[in-house]
């Protein structure tokens, strides 16, 4: 046993400063399963094990547990140097035990008088054990696995630990006496990277959008890892203060991190073989064998994860038995080890043959473009064809092609078709036509596969024109039959989509085959939800797009073009459906990646964007971000956009009152509107933005019998275009301009018309947006019938305030003497309790206030410490009751109820 006594520093945990991050979803987890005899955290260095013990000790504490903490130490390694350890923890936490160490006997009598002594000790006890890595020897081993097996049932014990630890668990797993957090759970939410963020006095942040889109790039960079998270955002470099876009390199300060506190404990033979397969994007043990040329892989595997070598599952479709390393700790290996990875070409190589031979060609190109030559990617591409590789992946062989040497020529047909797709794809028309053109003078395909890909490009390209006739047409005169791939199948079918839609004939999107995850499928889904958002279907919309957008991240990553595609559509959606916290969040870090995107993407994107921050008090930013964008749509020849542009400017000019600058824009759109007179869906938008935003200028300047004139030519050209939304806007503003003629009747006629399409529909926010006028009529309209849509709107609006709930700010009416009386944004349980206590239980009501907070299932279950299955139960139970199937109905039978009882105290 040790001569002199451990440090007293060892008994505490570490200072909990206000600079840390409170895990309060964490510590919620760790809490609900705390009567556990184990709780076991497991993690590589750097996710905040010690942080997060810390911060469930202090609320165990302050409820009256006795905690002990023992920060455990090399010198910890033996059986009589850890009980005399473990003595002076229960002893600093006040626990008086008739026990003393001893040197003089045997091991087993110490660690049985242990026991002995904390059963006799009254009430639950907590032993918290930080930096478990410390105990290697099976003898100090079995000190700690004495104390799990004992009958000590109110004794809870929490081990911190890097790598895994060498205990049976089997026993306590299967008696549900385990409660496990690995990286994924003690990994950082995005929620949590804000906060983070927001307590750096040197964050690489700016206030509104630009700070969540900081937050957003390093999360996904850093995958929540706190320490990366500390050392990148602490880099003064250009990358998020200019709103890069790809990947954060690794900094010297993580480097010095990882060589310092991961890598002096692991084998060098371990490091070379590690270095080498963080080279690949994904490895399963043969392929790890084949490129490292090591047969033992499968034990290289284990010895990783073992020592907590930042190895992850790969969770994306059809990845089991596949890993990864973390990209921040590969990066900072293979610059330690750069001398492992001379010959990087050949080990991509070997890469690229092997996942070619396996049938994983989306895998093998990333690596087929990083050999010396051109032979494995015209492989690849050879086993891939006459089909396409991956929509990223075209972008990757673009600025593959971009990097070649200059006297090095692109000689085969292959190269010169996935060319011209890749073009396509980056939005670089007249290359892409070029391209194509050499492929086609080649005569390397047959008329059949010249004619499809020909057309597909052709369509394609008249979509990004803006040209949807010409697409149509085109896409019409396309050949019959098997397109000679999926993926040409897919883009066949996003055509059909989007062209049945300009044809006035949308089918129902047909979901691609059960199990496609591939990008052009997802992209295809993606196009089905904008084809729904374009025509004005919100619910739709975002029924669809939520579901290919959870599926493109998980199958191809944050940054890939069809999550991209699809969060702009969501995005739209959830803003729509007035929840601008979520919309941002889908948003957020995605505007400059959805750059090379179709004319609807980027002008969806664009006004999104503005409404975003306008929603959150930032309309000069957002009118100054709108001009911007009406600048790139001038650019590109894209005049619909650059109507869209003007008319947003023209509604937000007109928000704030500056009515002289909103008509110099009317003028420009008005100008920009009468060159554009054909019968063209194109041309038919831009007359329907004009005539709507002409028609909020002539009601800010009380000429209601102009503006009823240009809401009927927005009327006729929406109805021309099929945009049910714009004619359900026009309706409402209609319904203004007849109320101020006086004629109640006809203004009756056009709110109800509105009212119809916005329930049909889903719209929330295309009422709300067009200001406090129309705010009152239909809190006016919800008193004569509160159980229409006009009701729940006005329920869900606090007295003509619409607040955002991420920044907490609040826009007041222009006239608070107009205002009607406040009605509850959210109904506390309270507030349920008394309009709903002779329907709903106690626990009903509190679920029911929670669920209107957003919080999904699992999360109601660890504020109220159920199960998820009981919540789920008791929401069955509340459906039943208040006669409703979906939660926002419920949500929204809660607000009527809570906002007619207050009414009936007053």
């Amino acid at each position: 046993m040790e001569s002199h006594p451990p440090l007293a520093t060892r008994f505490v945990p570490p200072r909990l400063s206000q600079r840390l991050v409170p895990r309060d979803a964490l510590v919620q987890h760790l809490h609900a399963a705390r009567h556990c005899r184990l709780t076991l955290l497991c993690a590589p260095a750097g996710y905040g094990k010690s942080i997060a013990m810390a911060q469930w000790r202090k609320r165990l504490v302050a409820e009256g547990a006795r905690v002990a903490w023992l920060t455990l130490g090399a010198e910890d390694d033996s059986p009589h140097a850890l009980c005399a350890s473990l003595h002076a923890s229960f002893r600093q936490a006040g626990l008086a035990l008739r026990w003393q160490p001893s040197a003089s006997v045997d091991a087993g009598t110490v660690v049985r008088d242990l026991i002995g002594a904390l059963a006799g000790a009254a009430g639950e006890l907590y032993l918290m054990l930080d930096e478990a890595d410390h105990l290697r020897r099976p003898a100090a081993l079995a000190v700690l696995q004495s104390l799990l097996d004992a009958p000590l049932p109110d004794l809870h014990v929490v081990v911190a630990a890097r790598r895994e630890c060498a205990l049976a668990l089997g026993r306590l797993q299967g008696a549900g006496q385990l409660n496990a957090a690995g990286h994924a759970e003690l990994a950082f939410s995005l929620a949590e990277t804000q906060a983070f963020l927001a307590r750096r006095a040197n964050a690489p942040c700016r206030a509104g959008g630009a700070a969540l889109d900081a937050a957003v790039w390093l999360h996904e960079d850093t995958e929540g890892w706190a320490a990366g998270l500390e050392l990148i955002a602490g880099q003064s470099g250009p990358h998020l203060a200019d709103g890069g876009t790809d990947p954060v390199p690794c900094p010297p300060a993580l480097q010095d991190y990882v060589n310092e506190a991961v890598l002096p404990d692991v084998p060098e033979d371990l490091l070379h073989w590690a270095a080498q397969v963080s080279l690949l994007r994904r490895f399963n043990a043969a392929l790890a064998a084949h490129v490292t040329g090591d047969p033992d892989s499968t034990g290289r595997l284990a010895q990783a994860r073992q020592l907590g070598l930042f190895l992850q599952p790969e969770r994306a479709p059809g990845g089991h038995g596949w890993w990864r390393l973390h990209a921040q700790f590969g990066a900072a290996l293979r610059r330690r080890r750069a001398a492992y990875l001379r010959d990087a070409a050949e080990l991509h190589r070997r890469a690229a043959t092997w996942l070619a031979q396996a049938g994983h060609v989306a895998d093998a190109l990333p690596h087929a473009m990083l050999c010396a030559d051109d032979a494995p990617v015209i492989a690849v591409l050879g086993a891939v064809a006459p089909d396409l590789p991956a929509v990223s992946q075209l972008r990757e062989f673009l600025r593959w092609l971009e990097r070649r040497p200059a006297g090095r020529a692109i000689d085969h047909p292959l190269l010169w078709l996935t060319a011209a797709w890749a073009c396509v794809v980056s939005a670089r028309p007249r290359e892409a036509l070029d391209w194509l053109r050499r492929w086609q003078e080649s005569g390397a395909g047959d008329a059949g596969t010249i004619a499809r890909h020909a057309g597909l490009i052709t369509a394609t390209l008249a979509v990004q024109r803006d040209d949807l006739p010409g697409a149509l047409a085109i896409f019409q005169a396309l050949p019959d039959g098997p397109m000679g791939g999926p993926a040409l199948e897919h883009m066949r079918m996003a055509l059909a989509a989007r062209c049945g839609s300009i044809a006035g004939r949308r089918a129902p999107p047909v979901a691609p085959a059960r199990g496609d995850t591939s990008e052009l499928a997802l992209m295809r889904s993606g196009t089905a939800a904008a084809t729904a958002w374009l025509e004005g279907h919100a619910r739709e919309a975002l029924r669809l797009g939520s579901q290919a957008l959870a599926a493109a991240e998980r199958a191809h990553g944050w940054r890939s073009i069809a999550a991209c595609l699809c969060a702009v559509t969501v995005a739209s959606a959830l803003y729509e459906q007035d929840q601008p916290h979520l919309a941002r969040e889908r948003l957020a870090g995605r505007f400059g990646l959805v750059r090379f995107a179709t004319p609807d993407v980027l002008i969806e994107a664009a006004l999104c964007r503005a409404r975003l921050q306008a929603c959150g008090d930032a309309v000069h930013e957002a009118l100054a971000g709108l001009a911007e964008a009406e600048s790139v749509f001038h650019q590109r020849g894209l005049p619909r956009g650059v109507a869209w542009m003007l008319a947003e400017q023209v509604r937000l000019a007109l928000s704030v009152d500056d009515r002289r600058h909103a008509a110099r824009l009317q003028e420009a759109l008005d100008d920009l509107s009468r060159c554009h007179v054909a019968d063209h869906p194109r041309d038919h938008e831009i007359a329907a933005a004009a005539a709507l935003s002409r028609a909020r200028a002539m009601l800010a300047a009380s000429d209601p019998g102009q503006a009823l004139v240009s809401l009927e030519t927005c009327r006729s050209h929406a109805e021309a275009c099929g945009k049910a939304r714009l004619v359900a806007c026009a309706e409402l503003l209609q319904a203004l301009a007849h109320e101020d003629l006086g004629q109640a009747g006809a203004a009756r006629t056009s709110l109800a018309s509105a009212l119809a399409a916005g329930e049909r529909l889903g719209l929330v926010r295309t009422f709300a947006d067009e200001g406090e006028r129309v705010r009152n009529l239909l809190t006016h309209a919800a008193r004569e019938a509160p159980g229409g849509h006009a009701g729940r709107l006005a329920v869900s609006w606090q007295a003509g305030t619409t607040r955002d709930t991420t920044s907490g700010t609040t826009r007041e009416p222009a006239s608070q003497a107009d205002a009607p009386p406040p009605a509850p944004l959210v109904a506390s349980p309270g507030q349920i309790g008394s309009a709903l206590g002779n329907v709903l239980t106690r626990r009903e009501r509190e679920i029911l206030a929670l669920l209107e907070q957003s919080m999904t299932n699992k999360h109601i279950a660890l504020v109220l410490n159920l199960s998820v299955d009981t919540v789920k139960w008791n929401m069955r139970q509340i459906f039943s009751k208040l006669g409703v199937s979906r939660r926002y109905d419920a949500i929204l039978k809660a607000r009527s109820a809570a906002q007619l009882a207050a009414g009936n105290v007053k």
